[in-house]
């Protein structure tokens, strides 16, 4: 555990070599400030500020405040934060483009950065991630100029923050390590107290002390990059502004409206399906967070009869993902018999559309067929958690994003979730009637057999791949079990010539010095110590390849007794996904995994399961489905590329 040096009590001068008497204030001092959401970063720049403007406003953009704290001019950068245990891939490039913005508004760049935590919650290897990855984003050097502000000091009570950073644990205390031990508490409650803004500022001189006085400067290729990267979306919005006002212009004169509203609400559990469906009905009906069931209401909203099916939530994760589950959320589609006028795709703009997320939206919108696409409509929900920019320029930003508004035809929307007024439902109406209008009036009423069909075929799918992987893994372990045995014996011959090499060397030196005195001399001592140190390192080394060849005799040996899948739609056997799941591969085979888990598998016009190969392989294949008998007497599989072959046998034939 990492020693922590009081910070708290004292000025932090004395870690670079100052005195209270070397200390004078710094006549204009530029800070920014970075956290998470919820933190309190508006309340820190208040507290040092000494005003509460802002206060309980969340900040979506940087913003620049100014002030003077004594005989220093102040002037306080805020950034918008990101979502608490996410990592930067999972943060919307609008939020990640302001924060890099924020080290430009005060030219030439701040002297510090003062990233805040909150001290009334635990932190975690999560938090930690999600604190470096975005506090990268404004370069390596940036660590050398930082102070982590404890926020919410209160909360400490009669507790020193040393024992709270103590007691918190390694995630916390690698954080301090990497800030090079600066940090300093706040507490917000008593913000009148100059005596805490003080000694920050004592800190903050001490940091810029330790850069030579001078301030942390920007790379300018970030300024540059986000300049194009801001023009071309600007460019990209006001061009897909135009070609939707157009679509719309064409549809208006077939717009009818609609006396009865049916709409089916899709999307990944937490984008705000539930509270979506209470702002259209304009009444709290459905529960966020229980959504393990469709939930159909009916409602009048203005002169019209509306009816909202909410849906299941699916997961991120491919894991959570069931045959259930997605049984559940076609069935609302059962709900309403005559079909629905709308599917509205919810997505939230508070966290990245990422690629898996597409993927994850792409699969299950898929399972209602091809059709599905023609009667659907994003739905963009926390518009004000967002920069204030136009829902365009959200979309541009985002290449996920893009892809999915061009699949629905540039037919979307955006609430805020915050606001319950009728006028952003009415919108959301004009445009669900446009897309009716658009369809003819027919409403989205697919053959339920169909899509029930497409599930069991999915799940399928997910099964023939684990079966593929657990046979990857199980030849991997037995060429690598192969490997580390030949090693072995390799090592052992070794250090059987070495010792019968020093043994002959010591007889023969006997004899030829017999008249000698016995004592050995120093080229004798260090050849001595050498051989030691060789046999000690070969003898580490086999009782390491014997602890690894124990693992694979073992995996080996419970990968025989793995319980073969029923290809036909139940679910797969859970001796393989649970060996696959206990055993940590080793080198770079979890690779390998990742790329058979990205094989697509399809079927044949002779309705044969096809995997296809990604083109850069250089691979093809075709793979029948067996019968489970057929597979039990067949268990081969031949990967050809060329003409060499590359086969996985059964254990009979390997």
């Amino acid at each position: 555990m990492m020693g922590i040096q009081t910070m708290n009590s004292t000025p932090n001068q004395c870690l670079f070599g100052l005195t209270a008497g070397d200390v004078t204030p710094i006549p204009k001092l530029q800070i920014v400030l970075l956290g998470s959401r919820g933190v309190g970063k508006t309340c820190v720049g208040n507290t040092i500020l000494g005003c509460k403007e802002h206060d309980g406003k969340r900040t979506v953009h940087s913003e620049v405040r100014h002030g003077s704290v004594d005989q220093t001019e102040v002037t306080v950068v805020d950034s918008p934060g990101w979502w608490k245990g996410f990592p930067a891939e999972d943060t919307p490039q609008a939020v990640k483009d302001e924060m890099q913005r924020s080290m430009f508004l005060c030219p030439p760049g701040p002297h510090v950065f003062l990233l805040v935590i909150d001290a009334d919650t635990s932190f975690n290897a999560k938090h930690l991630d999600a604190v470096t990855s975005h506090v990268e984003l404004l370069g390596e050097a940036v660590w050398k100029h930082t102070i982590l502000v404890f926020s919410r000091g209160d909360w400490l009570r009669t507790s020193t923050i040393e024992e709270y950073i103590e007691g918190e644990g390694l995630a916390l205390q690698s954080l301090i390590e990497q800030c090079e031990n600066r940090y300093h508490v706040l507490n917000n409650k008593n913000a009148e107290e100059d005596t805490q803004v003080t000694e920050l500022l004592e800190k903050i001189t001490g940091t810029v002390a330790a850069n030579a006085w001078q301030p942390f400067i920007p790379d300018q290729q970030i300024f540059m990059s986000l300049e194009k990267k801001r023009r071309s979306v600007e460019e990209g919005a006001i061009l897909r502004q135009k070609l939707v006002q157009t679509q719309r212009n064409l549809l208006t004169g077939m717009r009818n409206k609609l006396e009865e509203m049916k709409i089916v609400l899709l999307g990944e559990r937490s984008s705000g399906k539930s509270s979506t469906g209470n702002i259209i009905l304009h009444k709290e009906v459905f529960s966020a967070g229980q959504d393990e069931q469709c939930h159909k209401e009916v409602g009048q909203v203005g002169d019209r009869q509306v009816t909202v099916i909410d849906t299941p939530g699916w997961r991120r994760e491919s894991s959570c993902s069931t045959e259930q589950m997605d049984r559940e959320i076609v069935r609302s589609l059962c709900l309403s018999e005559s079909g629905v006028h709308a599917v509205l795709l919810v997505v939230p703009l508070d966290l990245k559309f990422t690629e898996t997320e597409k993927v994850k939206l792409e699969e299950h919108v898929n399972l209602f067929g091809a059709s599905i696409w023609k009667h659907t409509l994003v739905l963009f929900t926390h518009e004000d958690k967002l920069p204030n920019k136009s829902i365009e320029e959200h979309i541009e930003r985002e290449e996920s994003l893009r892809w999915l508004v061009d699949k629905c035809k540039n037919r979307y929307h955006s609430m805020n979730n915050k606001k319950s007024d009728l006028c952003q439902v009415t919108k959301l109406f004009e445009k669900i009637e446009e897309m009716v209008a658009a369809n003819t009036g027919q409403l989205f009423c697919p053959n339920m057999n169909d899509v029930y069909q497409r599930i069991s075929e999915k799940f399928c799918r997910i099964q023939l791949k684990n079966v593929l992987k657990q046979r990857l893994e199980k030849e991997y372990r037995r060429r690598e079990l192969e490997l580390m045995s030949n090693f072995k014996t390799t090592l052992l011959e070794l250090q059987e010539d070495l010792n019968e090499t020093t043994s002959r060397s010591d007889t023969q030196g006997f004899r030829g010095d017999r008249a000698k005195p016995r004592g050995r001399t120093a080229d004798q001592k260090n050849r001595d110590v050498k051989e030691k140190k060789m046999n000690a390192k070969i003898n580490t080394a086999v009782e390491r390849l014997d602890q690894e060849i124990l693992k694979s005799t073992e995996f080996l040996r419970s990968s025989m007794d793995a319980l073969m899948p029923d290809l036909r739609g139940a679910a797969s056997a859970s001796s393989i996904s649970g060996s696959l799941k206990r055993h940590n591969p080793t080198s770079s085979f979890h690779q390998v995994l990742a790329w058979v888990a990205s094989l697509q598998i399809s079927t044949n016009k002779d309705n044969q399961m096809t995997i296809n190969f990604p083109r850069s392989s250089g691979y093809n294949s075709q793979i029948s489905l067996m019968t489970g008998q057929e597979y039990s007497e067949n268990y081969r599989m031949d990967f050809k590329t060329g003409d060499s072959e590359f086969g996985f046998c059964s254990d009979q034939t390997t």
